[in-house]
C-alpha cells in the first residue's frame, strides 16, 4: 500500500514506531479545544509540563489563523512540534505534538524547575523527575527533520526545514541572569544568513549582526576555542555552499570556493582568523551570487572561463589556457569574449581580482602586502595604482571607510 494511501493514524504508527527505536519519543494528539486525545506515554506529565509553559493555549490560538508546521521551545532547552489535521474546508480538527526533545542535558536545577512549574503533585515528582531524564537530547537542527517527518504524515505534504515556524516562551521559573543559548533563534538567524547568499542580498550586514548576537560565539585563549572556532567555520562554509549553488552559483564553481576557505581555515592558528575566514568567505558568496544573478546570460564557454577566472584568483591565468579549456582558438575566444561581457579577458580579470582585494580589505585584517602577493599584482605599488584606477581611492582608505565585520 501507498504511504499516502494509510490513514493519518496508520501513517503515524508508522513513524511513531521508527521514533521510538531511537528513544523515548512521546506523541500525542489534542482537539480543537485542548482536550488530551491520546498520549504515547501511559502518563500525563509531559502534558502538564506542555500545558504550564503556556504552549498549549498559545496552539490553541495559533490554530484560529494559520495551520502551518511549527516548533515551539522554552528557555530550559526544551523543544516539541506540532501539525495539524485539517478538513475539506481547511479547518483545523485535531492537533499533532511530538515532544520534548531537549537540545542539551537538562541539569538537576533545570529538572526542579519544570517539575516547580508543572505543578504535579509531591507524590508524582520521583516518577516525573525520571520521565524528564528520559526526554531525548539531539540537536535542534535534527528535531527540524523530525517536524518535517511528522508534518508529512499528518498532511501528507511535503515541508522544508526553512517553512517551520518558531516560539519561543520564556517559563515563570527562568532566572533573569546568566543567559542561555537560545538555539531556535540561532537557527533562525542561520537561515536568515543563507537566505541572503541564495538571493546574492548585498544588504546583509544587519542579517550577520543578528547572527552574532544571539550566538555565545566561541571562547578565546585556549586550544579547545580554536577548534571549536575552526568546526564552526566548517560547517558554515559548507552551509553557504550549498546556499550558493541553490543561489545559481554552478556547484564546480560553489565547490572550488568552499573547498579553498576550508582549507585555510583548517590552517588557522587564532580564533580570530578563523573567524575573519568566515567573514571573507561569506562576503565572496554572496558577491558571487549577486554577480551571477544580475549579470547578463553568457554562452556555456564564455561563462565557463568566468567560472574558471572566478576560482583561481589566487593563480596564474593564460588566455591560452582559457582557450583550451572551452576549445575555442585564443584569437576567437578573446573575440567572443569582449563581445558577450563588454570587456576583454585580461580586464576581465583585473576586476575580478580588485572585486576579492575589496572584500578581503572589508572583512579581514590581512595587509595590503599579502593581498597584493596572494592576488598576483605582482607588488604594492602596481596593486595600489590600480586599485585606486578601478574603485576610486587607494586600499587602506577603502579599508577604512568599508570596514564591516
Amino acid at each position: 500500500m501507498n504511504f499516502l494511501e494509510m490513514t493519518t493514524e496508520e501513517r503515524l504508527q508508522s513513524f511513531y514506531e521508527i521514533m521510538s527505536s531511537v528513544g523515548d519519543f512521546n506523541l500525542v494528539s489534542y482537539d480543537t479545544q485542548g482536550k488530551l486525545l491520546s498520549s504515547t506515554m501511559p502518563v500525563n506529565a509531559l502534558h502538564k509540563l506542555f500545558q504550564a509553559a503556556g504552549l498549549l493555549d498559545y496552539l490553541l490560538e495559533y490554530i484560529r489563523e494559520k495551520h502551518d508546521l511549527i516548533i515551539l521551545s522554552i528557555a530550559q532547552g526544551l523543544l516539541w512540534s506540532a501539525s495539524f489535521e485539517t478538513d475539506a474546508e481547511d479547518r483545523v480538527t485535531k492537533i499533532y505534538v511530538l515532544g520534548p526533545v531537549s537540545t542539551q542535558d537538562l541539569t538537576s536545577e533545570t529538572i526542579a524547575t519544570m517539575i516547580n512549574n508543572s505543578q504535579v503533585t509531591e507524590s508524582w515528582r520521583p516518577k516525573f523527575r525520571r520521565i524528564l531524564k528520559r526526554i531525548p537530547v539531539i540537536m535542534s537542527t535534527v528535531m527540524f527533520q523530525y517536524a518535517v517527518m511528522l508534518n508529512y504524515c499528518v498532511t501528507g505534504k511535503k515541508v522544508t526545514a526553512a517553512d517551520i515556524v518558531f516560539h519561543s516562551v520564556k517559563s515563570s521559573g527562568d532566572s533573569p541572569q546568566a543567559p542561555k543559548r537560545d538555539r531556535i533563534q540561532t537557527y533562525m538567524a542561520e537561515q536568515e544568513l543563507l537566505r541572503m547568499v541564495r538571493e546574492g542580498n548585498l544588504f546583509y550586514k544587519k542579517a550577520l549582526e543578528k547572527a552574532a548576537s544571539v550566538s555565545l560565539g566561541v571562547g578565546s585563549g585556549d586550544e579547545n576555542a580554536l577548534r571549536h572556532a575552526v568546526t564552526s567555520q566548517i560547517v558554515f562554509i559548507s552551509l553557504c555552499t550549498r546556499a550558493a549553488i541553490e543561489g545559481g552559483l554552478s556547484p564546480e564553481t560553489a565547490y572550488t570556493k568552499g573547498d579553498a576557505y576550508i582549507s585555510d581555515v583548517m590552517q588557522c592558528t587564532s580564533v580570530t582568523d578563523a573567524i575573519q575566514i568566515g567573514h571573507s568567505m561569506y562576503a565572496d558568496f554572496i558577491q558571487a551570487v549577486h554577480n551571477r544573478r544580475h549579470a547578463q546570460l553568457f554562452s556555456p564557454p564564455v561563462q565557463s572561463c568566468c567560472d574558471y577566472i572566478d576560482t583561481h584568483l589566487e593563480n596564474k591565468i593564460e588566455l591560452e589556457g582559457l582557450a583550451r579549456r572551452v576549445g575555442y582558438s585564443e584569437y576567437y575566444l578573446s573575440r567572443k569574449f569582449k563581445t558577450e561581457t563588454g570587456m576583454s579577458i585580461s580586464e576581465y580579470i583585473r576586476e575580478a581580482r580588485i572585486g576579492r582585494a575589496k572584500i578581503l580589505l572589508a572583512t579581514t585584517e590581512m595587509d595590503i602586502q599579502n593581498i597584493s602577493d596572494r592576488l598576483c599584482f605582482g607588488n604594492r605599488s602596481f596593486f595600489a595604482d590600480t586599485f585606486r584606477k578601478v574603485v576610486g581611492v587607494p586600499p587602506a582608505e577603502y579599508r577604512r571607510q568599508h570596514r564591516k565585520l
